[in-house]
This record gives C-alpha cells, sequence and structure tokens, in this order.
C-alpha cells in the first residue's frame, strides 16, 4: 500500500535524480569547453600508451626552492611541495613514472626548451608560445610586489617606474614588467629568498614574485614587522604544464591526466595542505555556478522540508559512520603506537602530556591515565631536557646507569604539540666501548709481544755474559761477585715479566682451558705492582699452589683486572687488598676485600648498571663491574656484594668447578 513513508521516500529519490542531472548537465555545458569535453570523455589511446612506454620515464623539473609549490627539504632532502604532489597525482593518473628534476628556475625552463626534460609548470605567455606547448590550467596565483617599511616610495605597481626591481630569473614578471610597466631597472636573481636578501640589504627597492612563496619566506626568516606586501596584487595569471612546443602527444596526454584531476576535484585537496582553504588557486567558473545555484535553489524552495529530513537523517548516519571509521583510526593508531619498544610521549604547548606508549608505561610501572595530564617535568626520564622546541632536535642523557637519545619533533598538522621520541641505545653504547677496548687490548698486545721479544734478545746477551764474567772472575772479589749475583737475578726477574708481557698477549678463545689459578692471579697482580707499590698497599693472596681451574681464560683475566683496579682505586695509603680462593663441595670461591672507603647502600643495587660510576668525570667509564658480571654470566659463575661505607667492600665470586 502507497503510505506516507512510501511517497517521501519515492519523492526523494525524484530529488536526487533531478539534482544528479542538473549537476552532470552544468558540469558538462558550461564547466568544460567543446576541446575539455572531448579530452575529459576519452581514455589514453593505443598510440598514447605506447608512446608513454617507449618514453618510461617523463623528466619534470621545477624550481628546487619555491615553497610552498616545489622546494628541497633541508630537514631530509625529499623533494615536495604543492605542483610535486599535483604531478604525483598525475603519475598516477597516467599510469606512467615521473622523475622530479629540481634545478634554478631558469634552468628549469631551459632543460625543457632544449629536450632535456619533458615538462614544467609555467604561465603560458605570447613570448614563450614560441617554444613551448601548454596544457589546460591547473591552478591559478597572483603575483604581488614587496617593499620595506621605511619607504614610501612605491606604493603601488605604477610607481616601480625608475625604480630597481628584484626578480626571480625566467620568471614570468620580467615580461609582464618589461611589456607594462616602463623604465623599471629589473635585477634577476636565482630565487624569490635571493631576491628578498637583494631587498633587505639595499641593492633593490623592491621585490616582485608569487604570493604563497613571498608570504613563505617571510614567516620563515621572521621579518613581518619588517617588509610591506602592497595591495592590489601585480597581476593573477593561471598555470599550466609547459612542454617542447612539437611534442604534440604528451600534451593531449597531460589534458586528459589533468582534466580527470579536475573531476575529481584534487587541486583542492592539495590547496588545503599546502595553502589552507583561504587561498584559492582555482578560477570561479561563474557561469556555471550561477545556473547550478539557481537550479538547486528552485529544488530547495520546491522540496524544502523534505530535503531537510533527508539531509539530517543522511547527516546522522554520515556522522556515526565518521566517528565510528575515526574511532577505529584513533584505536588502530593507538594499537601501533603502544607496539613501539621506543618511549613515546606527546606533549601539549602548555608541557602537560597528552598521550604516552605502552613501553614508556611498563618503564614506569605504573599505568596510562596516571601518566597523561601530569607536567613533563614531574615524570622521571623526561625531566632531564626542555621537550618543547620549535624545532626537531636530538639530545642524549645517561638516567639510572642506561644510555638514552631524546628525538624531539614538532607534530606537523598539531598546532605547538611535540612529540618526544625515547631510544635506549645502551646496548649500542656498550658494544661501541666494549669493541673499541678490544681493538686497544689487541694492540697492546701485540705490542707487548713484540717488545717483548725486542727484550729477550739482550737479556740473553747480559745472561751469557754475566756467565762469562762469573767463571772469569770467581773467588777474586767478593764485590764483584755479590754485582753479578745481582744482575743475574734482576735478569731472572726481568725474563719472568717479559714471560707474563707474552701469556698475557695472546688472544685466547672461548674455548676451556685449565690454568692453575695462583699462577693466573700473581701474573695478573704484577701488571699493576707498581701502583700498588705506589700506594703502599699490602697485597694478601691466600690461594693453594694446586688449585686448577677449568676456565675461559679470558672471561677470569677481565674479572680479576677489573676487580683488583676497582680495589686499588677504593684503597688509600698504606691499605690492605686480601684475595682469598678456596674449593668448597665442588665450587670454587674466590673473594676480593679491600679496606677502602666502601659504596652507599643506594648505589649497591646500581653498580652492575652499565655507564653507573661514582668516580669524578674522565676517571672511569662505568663499565668495568658492568663488564665483570657479564663475564661471570660467560663462565656459568655468581658474583655478590658486602660493602659498608669507611670500612670496605667484599666481591665474592662463586664458579662450578668442571673437570678437565
Amino acid at each position: 500500500m502507497f503510505n506516507k513513508k512510501m511517497f517521501l521516500n519515492f519523492l526523494i529519490i525524484i530529488i536526487f535524480l533531478f539534482a544528479f542531472a542538473a549537476d552532470q548537465y552544468t558540469k558538462n555545458i558550461f564547466d568544460l569547453s567543446l576541446h575539455e569535453y572531448i579530452i575529459y570523455s576519452g581514455k589514453i589511446t593505443e598510440k598514447e600508451r605506447e608512446y608513454l612506454e617507449e618514453k618510461k620515464t617523463l623528466q619534470y623539473t621545477s624550481d628546487k626552492n619555491a615553497p610552498p609549490f616545489s622546494f628541497v627539504d633541508k630537514n631530509n632532502g625529499q623533494y615536495k611541495g604543492l605542483v610535486i604532489d599535483y604531478a604525483s597525482a598525475l603519475s598516477i593518473e597516467l599510469e606512467v613514472d615521473i622523475e622530479f628534476i629540481p634545478k634554478i628556475w631558469e634552468e628549469a625552463i631551459n632543460s625543457v626548451m632544449t629536450g632535456e626534460s619533458d615538462m614544467t609548470e609555467m604561465i603560458p605567455s605570447i613570448e614563450r608560445k614560441e617554444n613551448f606547448a601548454f596544457t589546460e590550467s591547473i591552478y591559478t596565483f597572483r603575483a604581488v610586489i614587496m617593499t620595506l617599511k621605511n619607504q614610501s616610495e612605491i606604493n603601488a605597481s605604477k610607481d616601480l617606474s625608475g625604480h630597481k626591481v628584484a626578480i626571480q630569473a625566467g620568471d614570468y614578471a620580467n615580461e609582464f614588467i618589461r611589456k607594462n610597466i616602463p623604465n623599471v631597472e629589473v635585477v634577476n636573481t636565482v630565487d624569490v629568498l635571493d631576491s628578498m636578501e637583494a631587498l633587505r640589504e639595499g641593492r633593490v627597492d623592491a621585490i616582485v614574485g608569487d604570493e604563497p612563496v613571498i608570504i613563505y619566506f617571510i614567516n620563515n626568516l621572521g621579518i613581518e614587522n619588517d617588509v610591506s606586501i602592497l595591495s592590489p596584487q601585480l597581476y593573477e595569471r593561471d598555470i599550466s604544464f609547459g612542454v617542447k612546443k612539437d611534442d604534440t602527444k604528451l600534451l593531449t596526454i597531460l589534458n586528459k591526466g589533468i582534466l580527470n584531476l579536475k573531476k575529481k576535484e584534487f587541486v583542492q585537496k592539495i590547496q588545503q595542505k599546502w595553502l589552507g582553504i583561504s587561498s584559492p588557486i582555482l578560477r570561479d567558473k561563474i557561469s556555471s555556478k550561477f545556473l547550478l545555484l539557481f537550479m538547486i535553489s528552485i529544488i530547495l524552495l520546491s522540496f524544502l522540508f523534505v530535503i531537510i529530513i533527508l539531509w539530517s537523517y543522511a547527516l546522522k548516519l554520515e556522522v556515526k559512520k565518521r566517528t565510528n571509521e575515526l574511532i577505529k583510526s584513533r584505536n588502530d593508531l593507538q594499537m601501533t603506537f603502544d607496539a613501539l619498544s621506543d618511549f613515546l610521549v606527546v606533549v601539549d604547548e602548555k608541557g602537560y602530556v597528552e598521550n604516552v606508549n605502552k613501553s614508556f608505561c611498563n618503564w614506569l610501572k605504573i599505568n596510562r591515565e596516571d601518566v597523561l595530564g601530569n607536567y613533563y617535568k614531574k615524570i622521571p626520564l623526561l625531566d632531564c631536557f626542555d621537550v618543547s622546541p620549535k624545532v626537531n632536535c636530538k639530545k642524549e642523557t645517561i638516567y639510572k646507569g642506561r644510555h638514552y637519545v631524546f628525538y624531539i619533533s614538532p607534530l606537523e598538522y598539531e598546532d605547538n604539540r611535540v612529540l618526544v621520541v625515547i631510544e635506549d641505545n645502551t646496548d649500542q653504547k656498550i658494544s661501541q666501548q666494549q669493541m673499541l677496548q678490544q681493538n686497544k687490548m689487541i694492540a697492546v698486545g701485540q705490542l707487548a709481544a713484540g717488545l717483548a721479544h725486542e727484550i729477550r734478545n739482550p737479556l740473553g746477551l747480559i745472561r751469557n755474559y754475566c756467565y762469562i764474567l762469573k767463571n772469569k772472575l770467581l773467588n777474586q772479589d767478593q764485590l764483584i761477585e755479590k754485582s753479578i749475583s745481582i744482575i743475574e737475578s734482576s735478569v731472572l726477574r726481568a725474563g719472568d715479566m717479559v714471560e707474563n708481557l707474552l701469556n698475557f698477549s695472546r688472544i685466547s678463545d672461548d674455548e676451556l682451558q685449565c690454568i692453575n689459578l695462583k699462577e693466573s692471579i700473581e701474573d695478573i697482580i704484577s701488571f699493576e705492582s707498581n701502583l700498588i707499590s705506589e700506594k703502599n698497599i699490602k697485597l694478601i693472596i691466600n690461594c693453594d699452589d694446586d688449585i686448577k681451574f677449568h676456565t675461559k681464560v679470558e672471561s677470569l683475566n677481565h674479572i680479576i683486572i677489573n676487580l683488583l683496579s676497582n680495589a686499588i682505586d677504593a684503597v688509600s695509603n698504606e691499605g690492605v687488598i686480601t684475595i682469598n680462593c678456596y674449593l668448597d663441595f665442588g665450587y670454587l670461591y674466590i673473594d676480593f676485600i679491600d679496606t677502602g672507603k666502601g659504596i652507599n647502600e643506594e648505589n649497591l643495587e646500581h653498580i652492575f648498571n652499565p655507564f653507573f660510576t661514582t668516580k669524578k668525570a674522565g676517571k672511569g667509564t662505568g663499565l668495568g663491574l658492568y663488564i665483570v658480571y657479564n663475564e661471570i654470566q660467560k663462565i656459568n659463575g655468581e658474583i655478590q656484594v658486602e660493602s659498608q661505607v669507611g670500612t670496605g667492600t667484599t666481591f665474592k665470586l662463586k664458579f662450578m668447578l668442571k673437570e678437565s
């Protein structure tokens, strides 16, 4: 049965069909010329596709320093801008690769003229048509005049006569000034920024350039209070793609892509991205819009009530749909945000935390809700730096024995919000330090080995001639005999030192070796004998001569060297260091006991952390005990520490004995 609801639905369908037909009619008849319509309704032909396949890649060149239209980003070296986005969309529309080549503007125009490049964007003019063919318009922009505020002679375009004006070389403004304003001395520059420098230095009286580019550089240089942009604008022109004059196939292909992009309203989208909604770069087609507005007005007057209901209902559905999409998108982004292992924090313009990822919350060991809304200076790790800069920056710090790198950058599409990325690169730093230390030890070992071999030769000569003297002068003089005896003992001691150097310099591998523990400890102690003597330290070694230990020699050497070095640093003059070694129930125990200054209780839990040190700057890296801990883990050992401030420190090592 035909009820009120069915009638409304039928009426709504009729309205939509009528509006759609009116829109298509006005668009086809009034918005497009006959030539445009032929291109608009056509597709890329086989011959045109063959042309593109033969080309493989279109060479697109443009100004390398004309933001926001085209410029090379100094931060990442990318070539981007409004026309670059447009050309990228054109590449997708035509299904052909486009290579972007940034150049100085005058060089870009010349490269298309000579055929080195295929296309660039420019204003069509009578002079340029002698060398170029132009596509349909892609957008419209204005050219303006800029002067310094402290001058009063130039207030309009006619006042440029008799003055020096800076214009970018190759710019259409050169042609416009030459034809429309007499007696202007034009100074050609590399780009608009170069023109602005000439104005600020007083080499010219005014500059002429593209309005968006000039406004961009004014804001970037922060000279809003020093310069003036004259009103009205100098001119407003269409921008098209220019190709070599005889390249008609490429011209037709580009026109098809351009008009397809017009249909998709792509220019408006990139306009919002680069220039904002208030900066129009498309000419209004008054006749079509007027007719369309008139027809829509009639429809609205006829079916106002029905359309309001329909609009409200459709809007409600769309809002609900968009809301669900935004919620899903936000949840997906948050999941990605939380999945990253680096710490991520978003801080607003007042310094309060707006968002934080799961990794950072786990590190803080608190819930996200307890972090959000807090001032960043009150949150651990974030209080190390000022995290609200206006530019990208990188900072480093050491926090509780860990090394962190801060990457701080303002969010591009969020006003005054800052993203803080915190990376824990402690392991990387340690690897670098260990690699450096390993290279040093290899070099020292090679030097020690070479030096030891060189010392052996004169020691052998001394020993031989001492033997000859001893036989020749035997029982002749007691002083001579005593002198020879001292020489022999010194040679033996030097020989032992050389042997220790050779043993220590040999590069060992990860294979297990059976060693005499006491001999290994004494060999390492011999390298610290001078420092021990200087500080008059009493060193006591309680270790049986027959204790054998099956282990990795390199790891054990690292452990003993670092613990002994720490003990020597800790004790004062005439202090005592005791090394006790003993066996008990299948385990080997080694205790390092010193009478040094001891370690504070609050520092005990951090001493094995990398980069943690209580020594003064330049006296230690904080890696010694970290290396000890790692090397003990390698040989399946255990380490404990006991310390009392003012009394001393004891490191207790425990290893399981293995049969050789």
